[in-house]
């Protein structure tokens, strides 16, 4: 295959430009009415109470921790596997990340391990679906409401996926979304806040834009607020983006599926694996690789696939392997620390070819095997 084949690309699927042409026409490109038709769109498809857009993702949960009003001291349990948006934020408001191993088949955080790491300092635990395997929520769930704990659903990597047949949101008492470019709905930059409980909902709507009702009175200032706010234009582009989510859906499982028939009988590689209850829509295909019995590194792995005009990435980096964490935490977290050793990510942007799969899918035995 002559074109290089990139990690992601981002799809138009329609009225994505003729919106964002409509939202410039209207002269309102901060708030408008895009706002409020892809807030309502996403409460509509994801049967959420309701949906908060925001600037991004990590400022999704920036806000859901300002709004359950985490304080300097408090601990929040965290996965030590996933994208470290959530521990990130938690150092710069002077939290402490309290690390806790993954689930070694699922890649999750494991719910048989949360209990032991609870204590008086304990303000909320944050759930992160890895690349859209929705975690064990049932019995998190439990956990979180026996301590008297807050719930925070980082569903980043997993709009549309369900577990228990409900879409992933529906279990944390505030959950967050990320719409970035390389996301399954995307708008470029781009977030989502939903929250179940009614006061801190108004709370949240508060910290969202300087703390203002501009309906009531302009400039009065009734909470400590930020500007966590999306523009008109990229709200344009989500909601053209979500008219098509069922074909955007069936993309990203079509991808799945071929991936899994190429490469699932292959002994170097093993995928995540689903949870019985859990119906996924897979936002990256992750393949984790032994590298003990395969003698090649991931590096050397993703360096011969670069060769080859194949974009990939590895896992996630746990806070372990980063010097910005070092001296945060005493534990060596086995599973989370060999899982994001030896993953690579393949590219699946939703319309990528039948044929760049089965190219990428081949390159990938040949290393694997040579």
């Amino acid at each position: 295959m002559s074109n290089k084949i990139n990690w992601y690309n981002f799809s138009f699927w329609g009225n994505e430009k003729q919106y964002v042409n409509e939202a410039l026409d209207s002269t309102w490109i901060s708030g408008g009415t895009y706002i409020e038709k892809f807030e309502n769109a996403l409460c509509e498809k994801m049967k959420l109470p309701n949906a908060f857009v925001v600037a991004n993702g990590t400022a999704a949960l920036h806000l859901a921790f300002l709004t359950i009003g985490i304080q300097p001291g408090d601990e929040v349990i965290v996965p030590s596997f996933g994208f470290l948006a959530a521990a990130n934020v938690l150092k710069l408001m002077e939290a402490t990340p309290v690390f806790v191993d993954i689930d070694e088949n699922n890649w999750c955080l494991d719910s048989n391990l949360i209990q032991k790491s609870v204590t008086k300092k304990t303000k909320a635990i944050v759930i992160i679906h890895n690349y859209g395997i929705i975690a064990d929520m049932l019995r998190i769930k439990q956990i979180a409401a026996d301590n008297n704990i807050v719930l925070v659903e980082d569903c980043a990597e997993s709009i549309f996926s369900k577990y228990d047949n409900k879409y992933c949101g529906q279990f944390g008492d505030i959950s967050t979304f990320s719409f970035h470019a390389t996301k399954t709905i995307a708008t470029g930059e781009g977030g989502m806040v939903c929250c179940r409980n009614e006061e801190l909902t108004d709370k949240l709507k508060l910290i969202r834009s300087h703390g203002l009702r501009r309906k009531k009175k302009h400039y009065w200032h009734e909470y400590f607020g930020h500007n966590f706010r999306l523009s008109n234009i990229l709200a344009a582009i989500g909601f053209g983006q979500l008219e098509h989510a069922d074909e955007i859906i069936e993309a990203k499982q079509r991808i799945w599926d071929r991936y899994k028939i190429n490469l699932q009988d292959n002994s170097m590689l093993k995928f995540q694996q689903i949870p019985e209850m859990c119906n996924p829509i897979v936002w990256a295909i992750a393949v984790w690789i032994d590298v003990e019995k395969n003698g090649k590194t991931r590096d050397e792995i993703l360096t011969a696939l670069s060769k080859k005009g194949i974009e990939c990435r590895p896992g996630f980096y746990t806070a372990w392997q980063l010097p910005i964490y070092e001296g945060q935490s005493e534990v060596n977290f086995e599973v989370a620390n060999r899982i994001a050793s030896n993953i690579i990510v393949l590219p699946s942007y939703p319309k990528m070819t039948d044929g760049e799969i089965d190219f990428v899918s081949e390159a990938l035995v040949k290393i694997v095997s040579e």
